[in-house]
């Protein structure tokens, strides 16, 4: 069962992964078309602020975006997101 702050991070993870298909200098194998479907879909993906805003309105389902992956993107915010979150995996 999904619970929800594994269905945050699935989000925060997927907008890091789809980031990181745009940058070729850490996918550099990566097809033109395959950074433009990336850019594409970041172009709509919700933000931090949007994620929060649904665990606030649902929060059963959604669970709270951490502060410091509000600061920044970064791969070592996005490990820290993992790490915390791994208690019952």
């Amino acid at each position: 069962m999904t619970v929800p702050f594994e269905r945050t991070r699935a989000l925060i993870n997927t907008m890091r992964f789809l980031q990181e298909l745009m940058d070729p200098k850490i996918t550099p194998r990566v097809r033109r078309a395959i950074r433009g479907k990336a850019k594409s879909l970041l172009k709509h993906y919700p933000s931090f602020a949007d994620i929060e805003q649904a665990h606030k309105a649902l929060p059963d389902t959604y669970g709270p975006v951490p502060p410091f992956s509000r600061l920044t993107g970064s791969p070592q915010a996005v490990m820290t997101i993992e790490a915390s979150s791994h208690h019952d995996d």
